[in-house]
């Protein structure tokens, strides 16, 4: 029985291939569900299947080449676990930069008093605001214009070489690493929202400070009113106007996530 399957180029059983699929699959669907620039949860979840089996489809020639057998039961289950927990790593590494754009464009939004003006972020399947979702959707297409997408692929297919789906890893000197570059990519979330409202924030904050001295000196003059027009035309002209500094510190910081899959990826092959 085991000619027949070689004959069909096939290194083990239909029922261990099953496994390794069910495995890959358990780390290739987060990845895609969590992903932004790979459509994220709007992607329907038949077209999403539909992509991690393609991608399966893709790995397996060098998966059979250095095929083992499977192991069943607890262990199986516990294999399962770890490709969910590897899947949802990497998804989460590259959503963070596109949640902290979303936070940089509410951060002006809120200063220049359109925060409550909110639409859906389909990648991310979570509320913004106008400036948080042009922030997201202009970081998506500077991603796929500058090939971000095959990067990320590449890191991923290799994820499957470091670390077979039938191995566990050296979780001695694989876990404190791992969560520490969460935790750092987490809290650079804030950094990025800074960084990317600075330019506006600050603009607004001298409209502000200009409007108070008019108040100071004219009292009866109603400048709530009179200043949000004015608030909201200089926190969108600001953008304008450093749209392409935006866009080259997009680039810096989208680079910084594929460096943080790549080292989370070789922390898995310690």
């Amino acid at each position: 029985m085991n000619a027949w399957y070689r004959d069909f180029g096939l290194a083990m059983e239909p029922i261990e291939l099953l496994m390794v699929f069910g495995l890959s699959l358990g780390r290739s669907m987060p990845t895609l569900f969590f992903n932004p620039f790979l459509g994220g949860k709007v992607v329907p979840a038949r077209v999403k299947m539909g992509v991690a089996i393609s991608f399966i489809v893709l790995l397996y020639p060098s998966m059979i080449e250095m095929a083992q057998p499977v192991a069943k039961g607890a262990t199986y289950a516990l294999l399962m676990i770890k490709e969910l927990t590897i899947g949802v790593t990497l998804g989460f590494i590259t959503s963070v930069v596109f949640l902290g754009f979303g936070a940089a464009g509410r951060l002006v939004d809120m200063q220049r008093g359109a925060n409550m003006a909110e639409g859906m972020v389909y990648q991310l399947q979570e509320r913004a605001t106008v400036m948080g979702n042009f922030y997201v959707q202009m970081a998506v297409v500077i991603f796929l214009s500058l090939d971000g997408h095959h990067i990320f692929l590449r890191g991923y297919f290799h994820s499957f070489e470091v670390l077979p789906v039938w191995e566990f890893p050296a979780f001695a000197g694989v876990g404190e690493p791992v969560v520490t570059e969460l935790i750092r990519l987490t809290s650079d979330l804030f950094v990025i929202a800074l960084q990317m409202g600075a330019p506006a924030i600050i603009a607004l904050f001298i409209t502000d400070v200009g409007f108070g001295i008019i108040n100071r000196a004219s009292p009866q003059i109603n400048v709530f009113n009179l200043s949000q027009p004015v608030k909201m035309f200089v926190g969108v002209l600001m953008i304008v106007i450093v749209l392409r500094l935006l866009s080259d510190q997009f680039q810096v910081w989208m680079g910084e996530m594929l460096e943080v899959v790549y080292r989370t990826i070789g922390y898995l092959a310690q």
